[in-house]
């Protein structure tokens, strides 16, 4: 069955056609030649996958939630445990933490999506918990494929700007660390020391956003602030095939 598109993703989608249209037009592309390959890539791609429906930044709304769980002291132990609480009602709960950090959608419903996801799992006394600090679900969950969508969207806009001649925006970082030999022995090793220096870093910036942003007053003004962050990622890629992230 095919399953109608919420108006969330089809704009994250429309972004990233055009922030890759707009590089490849800016790279002497003509327009002709960029329709015909975008017909016949589509054919391809519709041969081989079906449409799937979610929320916009769901998956990263649920990881900020989370990760409010492990700072916010209300919800920790003397020893920074994160505390089992209910799912729903008054603070401390699920429902209550997620009124904190999410406007758009109703705070019960996005509780009960998280358990749903095991992102919040019970563990008695009709309490739950977190499984982790970090939003991870399986490869074939339709959230992750919206995940994806808004990473590319943002990462093309980002060298789409920092490319753009006579910006008044100041680049932002687009950097890349790569050898083109590292022994495979080594991989192993190579995930263990990028995960755990990429969650120094990521906790840094976060950090630093989370002591910046909006209040509750302030956020009644939507086109007083903007969506600003950093994605940092891995890959192990073969010479001869695509790129896998770790």
């Amino acid at each position: 069955m095919r399953v109608r598109l919420s108006k969330y993703p089809k704009i994250d989608y429309s972004n990233i056609l055009e922030a890759v249209f707009s590089l490849m037009l800016r790279g002497g592309m003509k327009a002709e030649d960029l329709i015909h390959m975008c017909t016949r890539s589509l054919k391809r791609a519709k041969a081989r996958s079906h449409l799937t429906a979610s929320e916009p930044g769901e998956l990263a709304k649920a990881a900020l939630i989370l990760d409010a769980w492990h700072r916010d002291r209300r919800y920790l132990s003397v020893d920074g445990i994160p505390k089992s609480v209910r799912l729903l009602g008054r603070a401390p709960s699920v429902e209550a933490l997620v009124r904190a950090h999410s406007s758009r959608e109703p705070a019960s419903k996005v509780a009960r999506h998280l358990k749903d996801l095991h992102l919040v799992i019970p563990c008695g006394r009709g309490r739950y918990k977190p499984t982790s600090d970090i939003a991870v679900l399986p490869a074939d969950n339709p959230l992750v494929l919206q995940h994806a969508a808004r990473a590319l969207s943002t990462f093309v806009q980002t060298i789409g700007q920092n490319a753009a001649i006579g910006s008044p925006v100041s680049p932002l970082i687009e950097r890349i660390a790569e050898v083109p030999d590292l022994p495979r022995k080594h991989v192993a090793d190579f995930q263990r020391f990028t995960q755990l220096q990429g969650h120094i870093f990521l906790r840094t910036i976060n950090d630093w956003l989370e002591a910046r942003r909006a209040s509750r007053l302030n956020k009644t003004n939507p086109a007083g602030t903007v969506r600003a962050g950093i994605h940092t990622y891995a890959y192990v890629a073969s010479k001869r095939r695509g790129i896998s992230a770790l």
